[in-house]
């Protein structure tokens, strides 16, 4: 049994250290989805929701899921010989992160403030940089919109 627990402390610690270029980027995402998840729950209880174990376990589903993903689009890289290329690739997939639950954190923070504070007017004008005004700058991010809206209709 120590033998098996030798190996499996071995292998992460292998693992952790071979994920240390992108340390940084995998502690901004930790930040992220903490950020994220306080705020929905904030969010849920000032607007006296309902606490669901379900929602709750589904975002954390799909946080290890998103550190998996980015773990192995990192690890694929480098075992490709291009750890420079797999970095920018990780850095583009932590910045749609970025904007899908940002988006998602101050669409929940206006929840939680008073319509008639400062704070709201803040957070409402960020929201609606971040919501509208980026799909204008970024055509893909547009497209993907579209998409999205045109797919749903269809279902």
């Amino acid at each position: 049994m120590d033998s098996l627990r030798v190996v499996t402390a071995s292998l992460i610690v292998n693992v952790v250290g071979l994920l240390f270029p992108i340390w940084n980027d995998i502690f901004g995402l930790v930040l992220l989805f903490t950020a994220n998840f306080v705020v929905g729950l904030l969010a849920d209880v000032c607007n006296h929701r309902d606490w669901s174990f379900r929602k709750a376990f589904s975002f954390f589903r799909d946080a290890a899921i998103f550190f998996a993903m980015v773990a192995c689009i990192y690890m694929l890289g480098y075992f490709k010989g291009e750890e420079k290329a797999a970095v920018h690739c990780v850095s583009f997939t932590i910045y749609v992160a970025i904007y899908f639950y940002g988006t998602n954190i101050l669409r929940n923070a206006r929840l939680i403030t008073n319509e008639k504070s400062t704070l709201y007017s803040v957070l409402n004008f960020l929201y609606y940089v971040f919501s509208l005004k980026m799909l204008e700058r970024s055509g893909c991010l547009k497209e993907y919109i579209n998409y999205e809206k045109h797919s749903k209709k269809i279902s």
